[in-house]
Order: structure tokens, then C-alpha cells, then sequence
């Protein structure tokens, strides 16, 4: 089925259940401002284009306005000045390109739809957005998932595996999740007085194991954060090259019968600064493995740890 026939067939079904959430959705605009949009952004697939020729994202109250739900679950579809800003903005601030090396920004802007690039790339058209700033995105990277329906955070960037691997899947889904009343993605459609919403459902929930204590790392000073984009040209940077080559040597000597293979960050500079820390991607027999430099503030020294799998792993400083 095409995005049109999906889409018809959800409205039918919006307009049945949750008439007000589906008077919330605007007719589309003129074919001479979708291109607009499109030259705006970036290359669109066929179907991105189909799909808005369908709508004009929906409406959102501002103030003390009633609420009128969401088409999407937990996520506003965006008009098309929506996408042109929402992509233009996150462009300039969502994991910007300029904080990464450019050897890890060649990489990601070659890598197949779907693929993880920790950046919010040019190539990824925003359709919805969730009230927390997290968006919705069509990855329209070349590949056999390309156009693809991915979620990008804010904190965690592009990091989750694909929502559906179309626009027609996912929007078909969630007709199946509004009409059956089943959840998606983890949330229920819950529908009251013509409008629909998502909310989770805690009634079934098992009782949780307590979570495993985290591995801890003690560090002789607490951390330092601080933003790429901030650094000054006049600025004392570590030498990554040396930092590169510390961080291999200690995955080797934590795993002597491994073959380790580069060691790879997202970062291009880094101050000269006590506590601050470095995130590098090692191929250990090859699977990635993370692990955390934290700059000593003298010369290149830095103290290297490895984090474990899961991640759960706590910091804890000396007095």
C-alpha cells in the first residue's frame, strides 16, 4: 500500500474514533511551497513528498487553548515551515557537526539509511515533533533502508534502531494501534471526548528486579563539562593523537589475546583541563567497545577506563 492509501484509510478511522485530533490536521499546501520546502532542507523521497502532499502537519493550541490530541503517538506532526526550521535548527544545534572530528563526519555522511551517525545529519527530514524537543525523521540516506522512520533525542541523538522501515508502515501502525486500542511504542491510545492521546499503561507491569549496581570508577577529580563549540582558536588543546594511542594500549592490555583495531572519537579538540573526558570507540575482536579517557591538565596524560557493556557505570571522586 502507498502512503496515500495508509493515510486515507488512518483519517477515516481518526475522524470515526477522535474527531476533534482529526480536525486538528491541516490540508496540505500548494505543490510550489512543498518544493520550496524540500530545496530548504534536503532531497526528498518520493514518498515524503506524497506524504505531505496528504497534509499540512496539525494544529497545536498555544495558551489556554483545548487540547486536541496527537496524530502520531506522543509526537505533533510538523507543517512544512515546521520541518524547514525544526531541520534548519537542529542543523546548528543538535550534535552539531562541527563538535566531532571530521574524520567521524566523513564517516556518517557515508554510512547507509539507518545506520547510527550520533549528529543530526542533512539528509534526515523531520516530521513530527514530541513536546521535549525529540523528533520524528525520515533518514533518506541511500541503502536498502533507505526512508527509513527513525526518532532522534536530544540526549541521545539518532541512537535507536529505525521505527518502521517506511512512512506507509509507520503510519499504518499506528491506524492499527488507534482502531485495535494495543499499544505503540509503549504507549496506549487512550480516546476521550473525540480526542486521542498516548499514555502509558502501568497495569500490567511486572515487578522490576533491582537494577544491578553500577561498576564503579574512581577518579582522583570530579569531571569537567564543557561544549567543542565553545573552544577558541588561542585555546591549550591535548594532543588527540597521543590521547588515541594511550586509550589502545590500555584496551590491549586489557584484553592481550584480542586483536584491538583503532580506537575512534567524536571529538576533533579538547582543552588542556583537569577532568575533562573523552569518549573513543575501540574494535576489540571486532565489536565496539567504549571506553573514557579523563584528562590530567598536564601534557597529554590522561587516565583511561574501560565502560562496561551496558553502560552502567558510576563515577566516584576522591575528597
Amino acid at each position: 500500500m502507498t502512503i496515500t492509501d495508509v493515510w486515507l484509510r488512518y483519517m477515516q478511522v481518526l475522524r470515526q474514533k477522535a474527531p476533534i485530533t482529526a480536525g486538528a490536521v491541516r490540508p496540505p499546501r500548494p505543490l510550489s511551497e512543498r518544493e520550496d520546502a524540500e530545496r530548504d532542507t534536503a532531497p526528498w523521497t518520493a514518498e515524503i513528498r506524497e506524504f505531505f502532499s496528504l497534509h499540512d502537519g496539525q494544529v497545536r493550541p498555544v495558551g489556554g487553548e483545548a487540547f486536541v490530541g496527537s496524530v502520531l503517538p506522543d509526537f505533533d506532526l510538523l507543517c512544512l515551515d515546521e520541518v524547514v526550521a525544526r531541520h534548519r535548527d537542529s542543523r546548528e544545534h543538535l550534535h552539531d557537526t562541527e563538535d566531532f572530528s571530521d574524520e567521524w563526519v566523513t564517516i556518517a555522511r557515508q554510512q547507509s539509511a539507518g545506520e547510527i551517525a550520533y549528529m543530526f545529519l542533512r539528509t534526515y527530514i523531520p516530521i513530527a515533533e514530541h513536546a521535549c524537543g525529540d523528533l520524528l525523521f525520515v533518514d533518506t540516506r541511500g541503502g536498502q533502508r533507505q526512508g527509513c522512520v527513525r526518532e532522534f533525542g536530544a540526549g541521545g541523538a539518532d541512537e535507536g534502531d529505525p521505527e518502521s522501515a517506511s512512512l506507509a508502515d509507520y503510519v499504518d501502525s499506528v491506524r492499527i494501534s488507534v482502531e485495535s486500542g494495543i499499544e505503540h511504542s509503549s504507549l496506549v491510545p487512550t480516546i476521550e471526548d473525540g480526542v486521542l492521546s498516548w499514555n502509558v499503561d502501568f497495569s500490567d507491569n511486572p515487578v522490576q528486579d533491582p537494577a544491578p549496581e553500577p561498576m564503579m570508577i574512581r577518579l582522583p577529580f570530579a569531571l569537567t563539562y564543557f561544549q567543542p563549540s565553545q573552544i577558541g582558536p588561542d585555546d591549550d588543546l591535548i594532543d588527540l593523537d597521543v590521547v588515541r594511542q594511550t586509550v589502545m594500549d590500555t584496551a590491549q592490555s586489557l584484553h592481550p589475546a584480542s586483536t584491538v583495531e583503532g580506537a575512534e572519537s567524536g571529538f576533533r579538540r579538547v582543552p588542556r583541563q583537569q577532568g575533562v573526558s573523552i569518549s573513543w570507540f575501540v574494535g576489540i575482536d571486532r565489536q565496539t567497545v567504549t571506553f573514557v579517557a579523563v584528562v590530567m591538565g598536564i601534557g597529554n596524560e590522561v587516565i583511561v577506563h574501560e565502560i562496561p557493556e551496558d553502560g552502567n557505570a558510576r563515577f566516584v571522586f576522591d575528597e
